[in-house]
């Protein structure tokens, strides 16, 4: 069954699907591309996902080739405009790094009605929800999470 939502996934749950660290966050991610969903990022987790494959290659985590970042990248909607992201993602007023900015300038680009963000990230989700868009963290595997938060979607985060 496809929605019409529009899923805006975060590096934080794309490397741990990748990487086999999140069965459940790979699961969820598999079943909304296998249903034809449209799954989207803006071109920064492209960046984030490559340095970071490339960085535990060269520290021995991985092999070289491994894992093939290409296998997940080709199959969302990846959003190109970086440079119109970044005044938006200057002018944020809430509590984020550089790239979670642009990650959520990008899904707040796409409208916030339809729009949910996909993340692992606490302040990102925090910041996410204020703003008006919907959040998920579908990490429910990490138990450190679940034993903090008590579940996985966030709809009310506490500041």
């Amino acid at each position: 069954m496809t929605t019409d939502t529009i899923w805006v996934v975060d590096t934080s749950v794309v490397l741990r699907a990748m990487l086999g660290a999140s069965p459940s966050a790979k699961a969820w991610l598999d079943d909304r591309l296998r249903a034809g969903e449209t799954v989207a990022a803006c071109r920064m987790l492209d960046l984030e996902i490559r340095r970071t494959i490339i960085r535990l290659e060269l520290s021995g985590s991985l092999t070289p080739g491994q894992v093939d970042p290409d296998a997940y990248l080709g199959r969302f909607a990846i959003g190109t405009q970086l440079d119109a992201l970044f005044d938006e993602a200057t002018r944020l007023r809430q509590m984020l790094r550089a790239a979670d900015a642009l990650h959520v300038a990008f899904a707040l680009s796409l409208g916030v009605e339809g729009t949910t963000v996909v993340t692992h990230d606490q302040e990102m989700a925090v910041a996410c929800s204020a703003l008006g868009l919907g959040v998920l963290d579908p990490v429910i595997d990490d138990m450190a999470r679940v034993l903090k938060y008590g579940r996985s979607e966030v709809t009310d985060p506490v500041i």
